[in-house]
């Protein structure tokens, strides 16, 4: 929580005054990423399994719930910004990296995964309850288009040292929500097998893009 009000602080704190319609998208963006780590902070039995007897593989908490649809809109506010504050956009690179994301979000077993994994489907082996899997499938629809848009566009302004931030925090957003998946639906996702290295591997993905997203601001 503390992570994200500090990027928060950053289109916040800049020195102009004025506020251009990308700097307040993403602080938008930003605000809702910060809802979305308060709803998704876990309980305490849900985070260390100690509730064993109402564990069911699939099943996620209202609160899980409202933290996909605050990151949801983080990734909306972030897709506008990203395709108003461009001063060239490739629709060719938006389509095919739209596509590719959403096949390789079904061949991971994001969207509506079968009941089974192989190398063919279901990759990373989830069980997403029915009643879930409309809202993680749009989920992954909405990630999919900011990732595009991210790749597709050139910034009118390069406050970084490097041309393309905007796809680099794009990407390892994408990642970082994979990490998330396998925790939340993983059918080994209880916490007695959940990786330590994996967990630090999905925050700190998340929290890096964060900020290089939040340094795409410029006054």
């Amino acid at each position: 929580m503390l992570s994200s009000v500090a990027f928060l602080s950053s289109p916040l704190l800049l020195p102009s005054t004025e506020w251009s319609d990308y700097r307040r998208l993403i602080t938008i963006g930003l605000s809702c990423s910060l809802l979305g780590d308060f709803f998704l902070i876990p309980s305490h039995h849900e985070f260390h399994g100690l509730n064993k007897s109402s564990d069911k593989e699939g099943k996620v908490s209202i609160s899980f719930q409202l933290g996909i649809v605050a990151f949801a809109a983080a990734h909306i506010a972030y897709t506008v910004a990203f395709l108003q504050d461009s001063s060239l956009t490739s629709w060719k690179v938006f389509a095919t990296t739209f596509v590719a994301t959403l096949a390789a979000a079904k061949w991971l077993g994001v969207i509506y995964p079968p009941p089974h994994h192989s190398l063919q489907t279901n990759v990373l082996d989830l069980n997403i309850a029915p009643d879930m899997k409309p809202l993680v499938s749009a989920y992954a629809v909405i990630i999919g288009a900011m990732f595009a848009a991210a790749t597709a566009t050139a910034p009118l302004v390069v406050p970084t040292d490097w041309f393309h931030s905007r796809a680099l925090g794009a990407a390892m957003f994408v990642v970082s929500d994979l990490f998330v998946a396998k925790n939340a639906f993983g059918k080994s996702s209880a916490a007695r097998n959940r990786g330590i290295v994996s967990i630090f591997v999905g925050y700190a993905l998340y929290f890096w893009a964060q900020m290089v997203i939040a340094g795409t601001v410029y006054a």
